[in-house]
């Protein structure tokens, strides 16, 4: 994983901003941060993942791309 949790904070206040930061989303960064805090890398990278694919299927290819950058 080349992401840390200063970037993914960095990610989450970006999606905040163009306005596509869900709640099921933003649990799911949360959670990466979280787990990266806790030495987690997997799970962290599992949510990453996870929110990627969420925002390839709402059709939101730059904020899946963003998700993806950090894996």
């Amino acid at each position: 994983m080349q992401g840390s949790i200063d970037d993914i904070e960095a990610l989450m206040n970006w999606l905040d901003r163009i306005g596509v930061l869900n709640s099921a989303n933003k649990d799911l960064l949360e959670d990466a941060i979280f787990a990266l805090k806790s030495g987690n890398e997997y799970r962290a990278e599992d949510r990453l993942k996870t929110a990627a694919r969420n925002y390839e299927n709402d059709g939101e290819r730059d904020a899946a791309a963003a998700c993806e950058r950090l894996l």
